[in-house]
């Protein structure tokens, strides 16, 4: 008999079958979902891939045979269909931020729920380690990309797939780039205005070294409140960090106090974890937050709302950027959609807590 390469279930079938026990059940398939459902397979299709007209009755009832039956679309059949993988690349700068986490978890169910799968690489913010790791995915032949980093490697590559930029726009995208972004300008408003009402009068700015796109914004917008007084009601001075990490904002606050140089009574920190070292940092040098010092942050992660002084923060819409994103990417691959050079922006709140309104505060 010639040598032959199984797959787990073909060389489990064949097994069996050579010994003659038992025989291996067909996987449930379109036509039996349609079957079960009473409509058509070109029905069942449009359900599955999002497209087409069909009544809410039947999608709810295509969708619960589905989970039922725990069917999984053949991906590798779809994309010969379709002559693409099925393969998204994300490209994330850091891994450990529950914001990018939330973010990922996002764009990967709704690429899942469309038949894709997702490849992931962490750039740990390094410009070098993300070229190696974008063409790691290019070897798999990814369809599309997603950056959650700057993306401005991709620039330099000589491949023209789609791309979805979220939240760290570049400065010269290419032609086939989709870019979205939540409302930095805005976000950084609500926060300037937060500290004012509060009473701040010397705040200080904690943000990226780095030239990116959201932390470039939010510092706009919080400068354009502040420039808008008449008379000025507050002096702003920035301390620009490498990293946005929490000990980093730990130590340069720690350094500006041993210094004698913190006479802040407000901070606005470009992302949470830099709001929670400044309060940390603060906290040990026997400042107290709110009394001393009010402090407000950015992204809303878990951790801010269980601080033992809550910290104020600018809320993102995680949900509705990982919806957009893949509803973006697909548009694209489909050829529905022809990228503007423009950006959509997602709208933001502000979630107001003890570190700016006292330890009664209500959210």
């Amino acid at each position: 008999m010639p040598n032959r390469k199984f797959c787990f279930s073909e060389k489990a079938a064949f097994e069996h079958g050579q010994r003659g026990t038992t025989s291996v059940k067909q996987s449930f398939s379109i036509k039996d979902i349609a079957k079960e459902a009473g409509v058509s397979a070109a029905t069942v299709s449009r359900v599955i891939n999002k497209n087409g007209r069909y009544s809410t009755e039947t999608e709810q009832k295509v969708q619960k045979i589905i989970r039922n039956r725990q069917y999984v679309p053949n991906q590798i059949a779809k994309g010969l269909r379709e002559q693409r993988t099925m393969n998204v690349g994300i490209v994330v700068p850091d891994i450990t931020n529950e914001f990018f986490v939330k973010l990922v978890s996002e764009i990967d169910k709704n690429l899942f729920a469309h038949g894709y799968q997702s490849l992931l690489c962490n750039t740990d913010e390094d410009d070098e380690q993300e070229r190696r790791r974008i063409q790691m995915m290019y070897n798999q032949n990814v369809c599309g990309l997603i950056f959650l980093s700057s993306g401005s490697t991709q620039e330099e590559s000589g491949r023209d797939l789609p791309a979805i930029y979220i939240d760290r726009i570049p400065e010269h995208p290419k032609k086939n780039a989709f870019m979205l972004s939540s409302d930095n300008v805005q976000g950084g408003n609500l926060a300037a205005q937060e500290l004012l009402d509060c009473g701040c009068k010397n705040i200080l700015a904690m943000t990226s070294r780095r030239r990116v796109s959201a932390y470039t914004e939010r510092l706009e917008g919080f400068e354009q409140v502040l420039s808008a007084q008449e008379p000025p009601k507050a002096r702003l001075n920035v301390e620009y960090l490498d990293r946005l990490h929490y000990q980093e904002a730990y130590d340069a606050v720690t350094e500006l106090v041993r210094q004698g140089r913190f006479d802040y009574d407000g901070v606005f920190a470009a992302s949470d974890w830099l709001a929670l070292g400044c309060y940390q940092a603060l906290t040990d040098q026997g400042i107290r937050v709110p009394e001393q010092t009010k402090i407000i942050g950015y992204d809303d992660i878990s951790i801010t709302a269980f601080n033992s002084v809550p910290i104020s923060t600018v809320h993102q819409q995680v949900d509705v950027l990982g919806e957009k994103a893949v509803e973006q990417l697909l548009a694209a691959l489909d050829g529905k959609e022809d990228p503007e050079q423009t950006v959509t922006h997602v709208p933001v709140y502000l979630m107001p807590r003890a570190s700016t309104r006292g330890r009664d505060a209500q959210v």
